[in-house]
């Protein structure tokens, strides 16, 4: 087996808890409209470098002892889930931490022997507006993913989306819970309100709410997002929102 990557940042300290060596894999299952790494959305592996885990565990090992440890991004790293779990393994015999940075979208039952190597998931809640393809979704996923409905012309959330987030919490599994803030895309108030249900017996767990921005976007995807940028004062009302709703530990960025 090989895994696609489409980079390898050796330190980072924005991955999980302390200094990591951050992998970002190629391919997605999801389109954002907002994603700042939309390059590596295409399961196009004919501009990237497929490493055996032999391989990747040699380009780990040239920055200990400097880690705590790894985490795969992308991308969407549950793609490549019978490759990550030899990874991790490998990796855990080295005394690293592994952790997946995830949209969330994946089959539990398929990737249950990954969840249970994996030390940690960052776990991306996604909100969905007017139209489900215009923010996320690719066509793909809309034609398979039966479990995506329309809850009202404004807001949506996916019931399996949020199925796999409560079992990775029932697990402590989780490290963080992160929210990409985009106004009038979605009904704030009511994906705080899920995100709020579901961390409420895990005041630990922190919510990271990321103000929305145009820098490093493609041309046609920043236009996209024109108007629907939120201000400070508007991430800083969310936050608020957010301890009122019970979320006792937030991060937000703006």
């Amino acid at each position: 087996m090989k895994l696609p990557i489409h980079r390898i940042i050796p330190f980072s300290n924005v991955e999980g808890i302390g200094n990591r060596t951050s992998i970002f894999v190629q391919g997605c299952n999801i389109n954002c409209l907002y994603c700042h790494n939309s390059e590596t959305i295409p399961k196009d592996f004919t501009s990237v470098h497929l490493f055996t885990v032999e391989e990747m565990i040699k380009e780990i090992k040239a920055n200990m002892p400097f880690i705590r440890g790894i985490t795969v991004s992308g991308g969407e790293p549950t793609l490549y889930h019978k490759f990550l779990i030899d990874l991790f393994n490998e990796a855990h015999k080295m005394g690293l931490t592994c952790y997946i940075d995830s949209n969330g979208f994946f089959d539990k039952n398929q990737i249950n022997d990954l969840i249970q190597v994996t030390d940690k998931f960052l776990f991306d809640v996604k909100g969905i507006g007017k139209s489900l393809n215009k923010l996320c979704f690719s066509n793909f996923l809309l034609e398979n993913l039966n479990s995506v409905k329309m809850k009202s012309e404004r807001f949506t959330i996916s019931q399996e989306h949020i199925s796999n987030l409560k079992y990775l919490l029932s697990l402590n599994k989780i490290e963080e819970v992160r929210l990409v803030y985009l106004k009038g895309y979605y009904n704030e108030e009511k994906v705080i309100e899920v995100i709020a249900n579901e961390l409420k017996n895990y005041p630990d767990i922190p919510l990271k709410i990321i103000r929305v921005h145009a820098r490093g976007l493609t041309p046609s995807r920043a236009k996209a997002l024109k108007g629907h940028i939120p201000s400070k004062l508007d991430v800083e009302k969310l936050n608020k929102l957010a301890y009122s709703k019970g979320i006792q530990q937030i991060n937000y960025i703006l």
